[in-house]
């Protein structure tokens, strides 16, 4: 299944709209909701069916024009089933206009046993945009008894600007021929979590120092600097709760000092 999103946003009279919309099966968007005014628009991305399975191809683009923001949630967790030979697909694609601002916080991706899954993001970035954009990868489903049993899932990322590239990674986990629990995986902790921030330099420089002070207990994580313009949050837990608490708190700070707002009056963890 070949599933589309393509949503354009401007911003008419000081509300951000959504101005063209493409969509296919099984990728779903509601209708954007406004619960802190005029911007951002809230919206919901859904998968209509019971999750990815061999020989999907996602495609995501969102296009934000100038001075737009966005808020993106998704209500579930996003399940990878098993695929006997191939593989499935995901490409997801920001574009983010001068002034706007992009928060994208998914809900956990949760391989199965024997999913192969392959995730490409590419953003994009024009001056003075803001990005908060962060994932979580579940080792399976545990109840059932899996844990890492997938064959295979890798990621490719990077943020790009007018200048180039700010920031690229590529890594790819097999369970079955590299160990998760070896030096530089998963260390012996079951879930992997990575945020990333783009903002203006003089609210990046408190970010930093706010994000370092945080403190949160059973997991261990790191935030470095980007080259420029952004930052990097890196960390590993034993279960989601864990990690969605602490991106939590974290969005919390960015919201206040980035952006000058609480956090907002919907459920998010």
């Amino acid at each position: 299944m070949h599933g589309l999103l393509e949503i354009d946003f401007e911003q008419r009279e000081g509300k951000t709209v959504a101005t063209a919309l493409r969509e296919r099966a099984p990728l779903k968007v509601l209708r954007p909701l406004y619960p802190e005014g005029n911007s951002p628009a809230h919206l919901y991305v859904l998968n209509t069916t019971g999750g990815i399975l061999e020989g999907d191809q996602l495609n995501i683009r969102l296009q934000l024009k100038k001075e737009t923001a966005v808020l993106v949630m998704m209500p579930a967790a996003t399940k990878v089933h098993p695929a006997k030979t191939g593989e499935a697909r995901q490409k997801i694609e920001f574009r983010l206009s001068q002034g706007s601002v992009l928060e994208y916080l998914t809900e956990p991706l949760l391989p199965f046993s024997g999913a192969a899954f392959h995730q490409e993001t590419d953003i994009f970035l024009e001056d003075d945009a803001t990005l908060f954009w962060g994932d979580i990868l579940g080792p399976g489903r545990l109840a059932a008894g899996e844990s890492f049993s997938y064959r295979f899932y890798e990621n490719r990322m990077q943020i790009r600007d007018g200048k180039g590239l700010i920031s690229k990674e590529c890594f790819r986990i097999e369970p079955a021929i590299t160990p998760v629990n070896a030096p530089g995986v998963m260390a012996g902790y079951t879930h992997l979590g990575s945020l990333y921030v783009c903002c203006g330099a003089d609210p990046l420089k408190e970010l930093f120092h706010a994000f370092r002070s945080t403190v949160m207990e059973n997991l261990e994580w790191g935030v470095s600097l980007l080259p420029r313009r952004g930052l990097f949050v890196r960390v590993l837990g034993n279960n989601t709760p864990q990690i969605q608490d602490f991106f939590t708190t974290l969005w919390a700070l960015f919201r206040k000092i980035v952006l000058g707002r609480m956090l907002p009056p919907v459920r998010r963890y």
